[in-house]
């Protein structure tokens, strides 16, 4: 089992289209590289387009929460007189909203993330726990 329940993940995914298709708009879920250091974990999602102002991050007990709402083009909204003047003739680049939810483990330090929001790259790091050792424990008898 990975250490972050990779699992949630995948059904995470699931809720993003490839259960029910959508008739509103294509779903979105950028896709998240996850490393595990000696002391850390690190997780690095590419989110062109995007700033650190449309990233909220969010940690409650062991599970890490990266969500976005969608963001609105430049070429829309600039000027409501023009709006029927310009219209795409191809829309490739994806502004959809996103939630992923990552399950930390155990060891995960959750006072001492990081994020760093650079050339549209997101990359969290999450500071490990040293690992209590098993103790044994003396009985006495009574």
């Amino acid at each position: 089992m990975n250490k972050l329940s990779l699992l949630n993940s995948l059904f995470d995914d699931l809720n993003y289209g490839l259960a029910m298709p959508s008739l509103e708009a294509p779903c979105y879920a950028p896709a998240v590289d996850v490393v595990e250091h000696k002391d850390s974990y690190e997780l690095v999602m590419d989110l062109p387009g995007k700033t650190q102002d449309d990233v909220e991050l969010s940690v409650k007990e062991n599970t890490l929460t990266i969500a976005s709402k969608e963001t609105v083009p430049a070429e829309k909204g600039k000027n409501k007189e023009n709006e029927d003047e310009s219209r795409f003739l191809i829309k490739e680049r994806n502004t959809s909203s996103f939630c992923r939810t990552f399950t930390l483990p155990r060891n995960a330090d959750t006072q001492q993330i990081s994020a760093q929001f650079k050339n549209g790259v997101l990359t969290i790091k999450i500071p490990s726990k040293a690992e209590l050792a098993e103790r044994k424990i003396q009985i006495s008898a009574a």
